[in-house]
């Protein structure tokens, strides 16, 4: 049964996440980079809050608190890892400017291509652990699951621009199927993890993803017009980065638990955010 929700996770992952970058790069059309990279303080905001700030934070968690340190490295990696493009929609939902998330949000990907495996090199050194950094892995996954599919949206766009339409919806319905499959899978594997996890490391994962929303929050404000797009990216990441570095080190069995359960509070907890600092706003829109 387990093997077997495994592999439907896995077509799932393969289906729903180029086909739903197809989808984005559609509908966006164009990537704001001009105004992202002349809104330098910005870019260093999000730069330093995403890959050397949470990471960081999760680091001295991990020094910190020696009595569930198989958490604190399952943080420590999914920390390392760019947003999850599911952050999009939430974003533009709250009124947020869709072209400058997933503007931002592929060059989170870019960045992390660099980051990653120096942010791993370093924390490995610093912790005196080896690990198998998988880099042609991940570069690999990042880049045709991501990368490419994003471009051959763009390429569409602006080549056969009367198909996009017609070709969104297509993508769309692709994506939202495999999706939902996607997440009753995650589910199924998920909540007896969850129920078997020990409730005070369930409040260290929520407490860690609190403290981040939290410093996000405050540090993006000044770009408020923009939506939410940084407090998403930190708290919903990518984690397929996460599950690839655990697979390669043989640790899947160790670190799954851990990087579920940050998804899923990290789904919650977003909602929670969105009603409290968004709700009165969002009726607005």
């Amino acid at each position: 049964m387990a093997q077997t929700l495994l592999t439907i996770l896995g077509i799932c992952v393969t289906v729903a996440i180029p086909t739903s970058m197809i989808a984005l790069a559609l509908e966006a059309g164009s990537l704001n980079f001009n105004v992202l990279f002349r809104n330098r303080s910005m870019l260093v905001r999000y730069f330093l809050v995403m890959f050397i700030l949470i990471p960081a934070f999760a680091l001295l968690c991990y020094y910190i608190d020696s009595d569930h340190r198989v958490i604190w490295i399952a943080i420590i990696v999914i920390s390392l890892t760019p947003a999850s493009p599911g952050m999009l929609k939430n974003v533009t939902k709250l009124g947020g400017d869709f072209r400058m998330g997933i503007t931002w949000m592929l060059t989170a990907i870019f960045i992390s291509l660099i980051m990653l495996p120096i942010n791993l090199f370093l924390i490995g050194r610093i912790m005196n652990v080896d690990i198998d950094l998988g880099i042609d892995d991940v570069v690999f996954k990042l880049f045709f699951m991501f990368i490419l599919p994003m471009i051959i949206g763009f390429l569409i766009f602006r080549y056969v621009p009367k198909y996009s339409s017609p070709l969104k919806k297509i993508f769309e319905l692709v994506s939202k199927i495999a999706n939902l499959v996607l997440v009753i899978c995650l589910l199924i594997i998920a909540i007896p993890m969850i129920i078997n996890k020990d409730i005070i490391d369930i409040l260290l994962i929520l407490l860690f993803l609190i403290i981040s929303l939290v410093i996000s929050h405050f540090l993006e404000s000044p770009e408020k017009k923009y939506g939410p797009i940084l407090s998403y990216s930190v708290i919903l990441r990518l984690p397929a980065p996460a599950f690839v570095l655990a697979s390669i080190n043989g640790k899947t069995k160790v670190y799954a638990p851990e990087i579920l359960t940050f998804l899923i509070l990290g789904f919650i907890l977003m909602l929670v955010y969105s009603k409290i600092f968004y709700g009165k706003e969002k009726s607005h829109l």
